[in-house]
């Protein structure tokens, strides 16, 4: 009922102002086409590439995350390494010093025993020269002795009275 009073009084109203219902459906055909035309070749590819661009910074932010949490891994591991190979430098180096103690006493025993060789063997060698030394002037004193007694006994003494000479010139001594 009231409808068609409203109408009339819009076209009335649409008049006043220069609003042309032909030419305003035409504009907003226009408009309606040229938001369609912006949407579909403006802002879906905009939005798109924002969405590719929010997924890489996701991406590129879980990357970091795992490579923080690897670098602390990496570095706990490395700090892991460096405990048990000073740990085991350590130890080697001990090992070392007892090894070298016992190579040093074992040395040092060595060259004791053959000190205590060369001594004995110098002591041995000079007993022998001693003794033949002792054999020789013996020898050299019945010689001496056998001479004397010729001399004195004026005989020529046989190669038995030297050797009897000799003998009791030895046992006295």
């Amino acid at each position: 009922m009231y409808t068609p009073v409203i109408a009339a009084s819009i076209q009335e109203m649409a008049g006043k102002f220069g609003l042309h219902t032909d030419i305003f459906i035409a504009h907003f055909i226009a408009f309606a086409i040229l938001v369609a035309v912006v949407v579909l070749f403006g802002v879906k590819p905009i939005i798109k590439q924002l969405e590719e661009r929010r997924a890489r910074i996701e991406e590129g932010e879980a990357m970091h995350e795992r490579s923080q949490k690897e670098l602390a891994e990496v570095k706990t591991t490395g700090e892991k390494i460096l405990a048990d190979a000073h740990a085991e430098g350590k130890q080697q180096i001990e090992h070392a010093r007892s090894t070298a103690a016992k190579l040093q006493a074992e040395l040092t025993d060595k060259a004791a025993a053959e000190a205590r060789t060369i001594i004995e063997n110098a002591r041995t060698q000079a007993e022998l020269d001693t003794q033949r030394e002792k054999d020789a002037l013996k020898g050299e004193f019945a010689r001496l002795v056998a001479a004397a007694t010729a001399q004195v006994t004026g005989k020529v003494l046989t190669e038995n009275d030297h050797r009897i000479i000799n003998e009791e010139a030895i046992r006295n001594l």
